[in-house]
């Protein structure tokens, strides 16, 4: 007897399913533990970079034109002692 249509579509899909699957989660384990390794001061580092670049301008409401045609925001700056006015992505 020939198995019906159904049962071969189940069986499809569920070999569809796990292909590549140890591939998967080879690649998620080693994810997870490249992160896991990563220092601990070093992500309080960058973020301490990142917030000192980030808090010598203000960003606004007010939206602008990027010159790759992306929308940002008006950010106010210090540059050279004087507030300017410049788009910045938001």
């Amino acid at each position: 007897m020939y198995p019906s249509l159904t049962a071969l579509v189940a069986a499809s899909i569920e070999e569809d399913r796990h292909r590549g699957e140890t591939r998967r989660h080879a690649h998620h384990r080693a994810c997870a533990d490249a992160r896991a390794g990563r220092s601990r001061t070093l992500a309080g580092l960058r973020a301490a970079i990142l917030h000192i670049l980030r808090r010598h301008y203000s960003l606004t409401d007010y939206p602008c034109r990027l010159p790759d045609g992306r929308i940002g925001r008006v950010a106010v700056v210090l540059d050279g002692g004087e507030w300017v006015l410049v788009c910045r992505i938001a």
